[in-house]
Protein backbone atom coordinates (compact mmCIF):
# COMPACT_ATOMS: atom_id res chain seq x y z
CA UNK A 1 0.00 0.00 0.00
CA UNK A 2 1.43 3.46 -0.94
CA UNK A 3 2.79 5.50 1.96
CA UNK A 4 0.36 8.37 1.28
CA UNK A 5 -2.60 6.01 1.63
CA UNK A 6 -1.18 4.68 4.91
CA UNK A 7 -0.82 8.21 6.24
CA UNK A 8 -4.41 9.08 5.33
CA UNK A 9 -5.69 5.83 6.83
CA UNK A 10 -3.69 6.32 10.01
CA UNK A 11 -4.93 9.90 10.32
CA UNK A 12 -8.58 8.87 9.97
CA UNK A 13 -8.13 6.10 12.52
CA UNK A 14 -6.63 8.51 15.06
CA UNK A 15 -9.45 11.00 14.49
CA UNK A 16 -12.00 8.21 15.08
CA UNK A 17 -10.06 7.28 18.21
CA UNK A 18 -10.21 10.82 19.57
CA UNK A 19 -13.92 11.10 18.74
CA UNK A 20 -14.61 7.83 20.60
CA UNK A 21 -12.55 8.76 23.66
CA UNK A 22 -14.01 12.25 24.01
CA UNK A 23 -17.55 10.91 23.51
CA UNK A 24 -16.81 8.38 26.24
CA UNK A 25 -15.61 11.15 28.58
CA UNK A 26 -18.71 13.21 27.83
CA UNK A 27 -20.92 10.25 28.72
CA UNK A 28 -19.06 9.71 31.98
CA UNK A 29 -19.49 13.37 32.90
CA UNK A 30 -23.18 13.43 31.96
CA UNK A 31 -24.15 10.28 33.85
CA UNK A 32 -21.85 10.94 36.85
CA UNK A 33 -24.75 12.73 38.56
CA UNK A 34 -26.75 9.50 38.43
CA UNK A 35 -24.28 6.93 39.72
CA UNK A 36 -20.69 6.38 40.83
CA UNK A 37 -17.66 6.53 38.54
CA UNK A 38 -16.72 2.88 39.11
CA UNK A 39 -19.69 1.77 37.00
CA UNK A 40 -18.08 3.44 33.97
CA UNK A 41 -14.65 1.97 34.76
CA UNK A 42 -16.20 -1.50 34.92
CA UNK A 43 -18.19 -0.90 31.71
CA UNK A 44 -14.99 0.13 29.93
CA UNK A 45 -13.16 -3.09 30.74
CA UNK A 46 -16.21 -5.31 30.39
CA UNK A 47 -16.82 -3.81 26.95
CA UNK A 48 -13.20 -4.41 25.95
CA UNK A 49 -13.44 -8.01 27.17
CA UNK A 50 -16.57 -8.65 25.11
CA UNK A 51 -15.54 -6.87 21.93
CA UNK A 52 -11.98 -8.19 21.95
CA UNK A 53 -13.01 -11.73 22.84
CA UNK A 54 -12.74 -12.93 19.21
CA UNK A 55 -9.32 -11.30 18.88
CA UNK A 56 -8.22 -13.03 22.10
CA UNK A 57 -9.58 -16.36 20.92
CA UNK A 58 -7.90 -16.01 17.53
CA UNK A 59 -4.55 -15.31 19.24
CA UNK A 60 -5.04 -17.71 22.16
CA UNK A 61 -1.73 -19.46 21.51
CA UNK A 62 0.16 -16.16 21.83
CA UNK A 63 -1.70 -14.81 24.87
CA UNK A 64 0.51 -16.54 27.45
CA UNK A 65 3.71 -15.40 25.78
CA UNK A 66 3.59 -12.52 28.24
CA UNK A 67 7.34 -12.00 28.64
CA UNK A 68 7.32 -10.67 32.20
CA UNK A 69 4.21 -11.21 34.34
CA UNK A 70 5.17 -8.53 36.89
CA UNK A 71 5.47 -5.94 34.14
CA UNK A 72 2.12 -7.04 32.69
CA UNK A 73 0.48 -6.54 36.09
CA UNK A 74 2.25 -3.19 36.53
CA UNK A 75 0.91 -2.09 33.14
CA UNK A 76 -2.57 -3.09 34.28
CA UNK A 77 -2.17 -1.01 37.46
CA UNK A 78 -0.92 1.94 35.42
CA UNK A 79 -3.98 1.64 33.17
CA UNK A 80 -6.79 1.28 35.67
CA UNK A 81 -5.48 3.85 38.19
CA UNK A 82 -5.52 6.79 35.74
CA UNK A 83 -8.85 5.60 34.34
CA UNK A 84 -10.42 5.66 37.80
CA UNK A 85 -8.86 9.02 38.66
CA UNK A 86 -9.89 10.64 35.39
CA UNK A 87 -13.47 9.31 35.48
CA UNK A 88 -13.88 10.48 39.08
CA UNK A 89 -12.50 13.94 38.27
CA UNK A 90 -14.80 14.37 35.27
CA UNK A 91 -17.74 14.86 37.61
CA UNK A 92 -16.21 18.11 38.86
CA UNK A 93 -13.82 19.38 36.17
CA UNK A 94 -15.05 20.99 32.90
CA UNK A 95 -14.60 18.62 29.96
CA UNK A 96 -12.25 20.79 27.88
CA UNK A 97 -10.00 21.55 30.87
CA UNK A 98 -9.90 17.87 31.83
CA UNK A 99 -8.89 16.95 28.28
CA UNK A 100 -6.21 19.66 28.23
CA UNK A 101 -4.73 18.44 31.52
CA UNK A 102 -4.66 14.95 30.01
CA UNK A 103 -2.06 16.22 27.56
CA UNK A 104 0.40 16.46 30.44
CA UNK A 105 1.32 12.80 30.02
CA UNK A 106 4.08 13.26 27.37
CA UNK A 107 5.83 15.56 29.84
CA UNK A 108 5.38 12.94 32.56
CA UNK A 109 7.02 10.39 30.27
CA UNK A 110 10.08 12.64 30.06
CA UNK A 111 10.24 12.96 33.86
CA UNK A 112 9.64 9.24 34.47
CA UNK A 113 12.26 8.28 31.84
CA UNK A 114 14.84 10.43 33.60
CA UNK A 115 14.20 8.84 37.01
CA UNK A 116 13.46 5.24 35.97
CA UNK A 117 15.46 4.73 32.77
CA UNK A 118 18.18 7.20 33.79
CA UNK A 119 17.82 8.94 30.43
CA UNK A 120 19.77 12.18 30.11
CA UNK A 121 17.68 15.33 30.42
CA UNK A 122 18.73 17.64 27.60
CA UNK A 123 18.05 21.38 27.60
CA UNK A 124 15.28 20.76 25.09
CA UNK A 125 13.54 18.19 27.29
CA UNK A 126 13.91 20.34 30.40
CA UNK A 127 12.27 23.17 28.43
CA UNK A 128 9.41 20.84 27.51
CA UNK A 129 8.86 19.89 31.16
CA UNK A 130 8.92 23.49 32.38
CA UNK A 131 6.60 24.61 29.57
CA UNK A 132 4.19 21.77 30.34
CA UNK A 133 3.97 22.64 34.01
CA UNK A 134 3.48 26.30 33.11
CA UNK A 135 0.48 25.26 31.02
CA UNK A 136 -0.94 23.27 33.94
CA UNK A 137 -0.50 26.21 36.32
CA UNK A 138 -2.29 28.55 33.94
CA UNK A 139 -5.23 26.12 33.54
CA UNK A 140 -5.62 25.23 37.21
CA UNK A 141 -4.46 28.55 38.76
CA UNK A 142 -3.91 26.95 42.20
CA UNK A 143 -5.04 29.03 45.14
CA UNK A 144 -7.47 31.10 43.10
CA UNK A 145 -10.32 28.61 43.30
CA UNK A 146 -10.79 28.73 39.53
CA UNK A 147 -10.87 25.01 38.87
CA UNK A 148 -11.97 22.17 41.16
CA UNK A 149 -9.28 20.46 43.30
CA UNK A 150 -10.26 17.22 41.52
CA UNK A 151 -8.00 18.43 38.69
CA UNK A 152 -5.16 17.12 40.88
CA UNK A 153 -6.51 13.61 40.22
CA UNK A 154 -5.98 14.15 36.50
CA UNK A 155 -2.41 15.30 37.09
CA UNK A 156 -1.73 12.19 39.23
CA UNK A 157 -3.40 10.06 36.55
CA UNK A 158 -0.87 11.39 34.05
CA UNK A 159 1.96 10.22 36.31
CA UNK A 160 0.59 6.69 36.07
CA UNK A 161 0.09 7.02 32.33
CA UNK A 162 3.69 8.15 31.88
CA UNK A 163 4.85 5.03 33.69
CA UNK A 164 2.38 2.98 31.62
CA UNK A 165 4.06 4.12 28.39
CA UNK A 166 7.52 3.23 29.69
CA UNK A 167 6.37 -0.25 30.76
CA UNK A 168 4.69 -0.69 27.37
CA UNK A 169 8.02 0.01 25.63
CA UNK A 170 9.65 -2.78 27.66
CA UNK A 171 6.84 -5.21 26.90
CA UNK A 172 6.94 -4.44 23.17
CA UNK A 173 10.39 -6.02 23.12
CA UNK A 174 9.59 -9.19 25.10
CA UNK A 175 5.89 -9.83 24.50
CA UNK A 176 3.21 -9.37 21.81
CA UNK A 177 0.22 -7.05 21.50
CA UNK A 178 -2.34 -9.87 21.97
CA UNK A 179 -0.82 -10.93 25.28
CA UNK A 180 -0.32 -7.39 26.55
CA UNK A 181 -3.87 -6.32 25.62
CA UNK A 182 -5.32 -9.48 27.19
CA UNK A 183 -3.53 -9.10 30.54
CA UNK A 184 -4.28 -5.37 30.75
CA UNK A 185 -7.96 -5.94 29.95
CA UNK A 186 -8.35 -8.85 32.35
CA UNK A 187 -6.58 -7.01 35.14
CA UNK A 188 -8.83 -4.00 34.63
CA UNK A 189 -11.97 -6.14 34.54
CA UNK A 190 -11.08 -8.06 37.72
CA UNK A 191 -10.08 -4.97 39.73
CA UNK A 192 -13.06 -2.88 38.58
CA UNK A 193 -15.41 -5.81 39.33
CA UNK A 194 -14.06 -5.99 42.88
CA UNK A 195 -14.58 -2.24 43.34
CA UNK A 196 -18.05 -2.55 41.82
CA UNK A 197 -19.04 -4.95 44.61
CA UNK A 198 -17.23 -3.10 47.40
CA UNK A 199 -18.22 0.49 46.71
CA UNK A 200 -21.77 1.72 47.44
CA UNK A 201 -23.56 2.25 44.14
CA UNK A 202 -26.65 4.42 44.27
CA UNK A 203 -28.92 3.46 41.40
CA UNK A 204 -31.87 5.28 42.94
CA UNK A 205 -30.90 8.37 40.95
CA UNK A 206 -31.51 6.38 37.78
CA UNK A 207 -35.28 6.44 38.21
CA UNK A 208 -35.61 8.18 34.85
CA UNK A 209 -33.98 5.20 33.14
CA UNK A 210 -35.28 1.65 33.02
CA UNK A 211 -32.96 -1.37 33.10
CA UNK A 212 -33.07 -1.75 29.31
CA UNK A 213 -31.88 1.82 28.76
CA UNK A 214 -29.08 1.37 31.30
CA UNK A 215 -27.90 -1.84 29.61
CA UNK A 216 -28.03 -0.21 26.18
CA UNK A 217 -25.97 2.71 27.49
CA UNK A 218 -23.37 0.41 29.05
CA UNK A 219 -23.23 -1.62 25.81
CA UNK A 220 -22.52 1.43 23.65
CA UNK A 221 -20.11 2.80 26.25
CA UNK A 222 -18.12 -0.44 26.01
CA UNK A 223 -18.39 -0.32 22.22
CA UNK A 224 -16.96 3.22 22.12
CA UNK A 225 -13.98 2.31 24.29
CA UNK A 226 -13.29 -0.85 22.28
CA UNK A 227 -13.62 0.91 18.92
CA UNK A 228 -11.26 3.63 20.13
CA UNK A 229 -8.70 1.11 21.37
CA UNK A 230 -8.92 -0.92 18.14
CA UNK A 231 -8.50 2.15 15.91
CA UNK A 232 -5.55 3.25 18.04
CA UNK A 233 -3.80 -0.11 17.73
CA UNK A 234 -4.47 -0.27 13.97
CA UNK A 235 -3.35 3.31 13.35
CA UNK A 236 0.15 2.66 14.68
CA UNK A 237 0.52 -0.18 12.19
CA UNK A 238 -0.12 2.14 9.26
CA UNK A 239 1.89 5.26 10.16
CA UNK A 240 4.67 6.35 12.50
CA UNK A 241 4.04 7.63 16.02
CA UNK A 242 5.81 10.91 15.20
CA UNK A 243 3.25 11.59 12.46
CA UNK A 244 0.16 10.43 14.38
CA UNK A 245 0.81 11.88 17.85
CA UNK A 246 0.01 15.54 16.99
CA UNK A 247 -3.42 14.44 15.73
CA UNK A 248 -4.39 13.51 19.29
CA UNK A 249 -4.73 17.21 20.02
CA UNK A 250 -7.97 17.22 18.01
CA UNK A 251 -9.44 15.90 21.25
CA UNK A 252 -9.44 19.52 22.46
CA UNK A 253 -11.77 20.44 19.61
CA UNK A 254 -14.19 17.57 20.27
CA UNK A 255 -14.18 18.05 24.05
CA UNK A 256 -14.87 21.77 23.66
CA UNK A 257 -17.78 21.01 21.31
CA UNK A 258 -19.19 18.31 23.62
CA UNK A 259 -18.74 20.60 26.60
CA UNK A 260 -20.59 23.46 24.94
CA UNK A 261 -23.44 21.40 23.41
CA UNK A 262 -24.11 19.11 26.38
CA UNK A 263 -22.98 21.06 29.46
CA UNK A 264 -23.00 24.66 28.21
CA UNK A 265 -19.31 24.91 29.15
CA UNK A 266 -16.74 27.00 27.35
CA UNK A 267 -13.09 27.27 28.44
CA UNK A 268 -12.07 30.76 29.52
CA UNK A 269 -9.18 32.73 28.04
CA UNK A 270 -6.57 31.43 30.48
CA UNK A 271 -7.67 27.81 30.01
CA UNK A 272 -7.28 28.20 26.25
CA UNK A 273 -3.79 29.72 26.68
CA UNK A 274 -2.81 26.93 29.09
CA UNK A 275 -4.12 24.28 26.71
CA UNK A 276 -2.18 25.78 23.78
CA UNK A 277 0.98 25.81 25.90
CA UNK A 278 0.46 22.12 26.75
CA UNK A 279 -0.09 21.32 23.07
CA UNK A 280 3.08 23.23 22.21
CA UNK A 281 5.04 21.32 24.88
CA UNK A 282 3.72 18.03 23.54
CA UNK A 283 4.67 18.90 19.97
CA UNK A 284 8.13 19.99 21.11
CA UNK A 285 8.57 16.70 22.94
CA UNK A 286 7.47 14.82 19.83
CA UNK A 287 10.03 16.78 17.77
CA UNK A 288 12.89 16.08 20.19
CA UNK A 289 12.05 12.37 20.27
CA UNK A 290 12.07 12.31 16.48
CA UNK A 291 15.45 14.03 16.43
CA UNK A 292 16.90 11.46 18.85
CA UNK A 293 15.68 8.55 16.70
CA UNK A 294 17.18 10.12 13.59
Amino acid sequence: MPQSINLIRGSLLIIITTLCFTAMDAQVKYFSVYTTFIVFVWAKYFGQTVFFSFFFYKNRKRIFEYGNLKLQILRGVCTICPTMGFFLALKYVPLAEATALGFLHPIMVVVASAFILKEKLTIGKISVVLLGFLGVLIITRPGLGVIHPASLLIIIANLFFGLYQIVSKYLDKISNEASTLFFTTMFGLIVSSIFLFLLPINFSNLVDFDLTNILIFLFFFGLLTSLGEYCLLTAYKTATASFLTPLFYTMLIWSTLYGFIIFNELPDFFSIIGALILVGAGLMNNYFNKEVKN
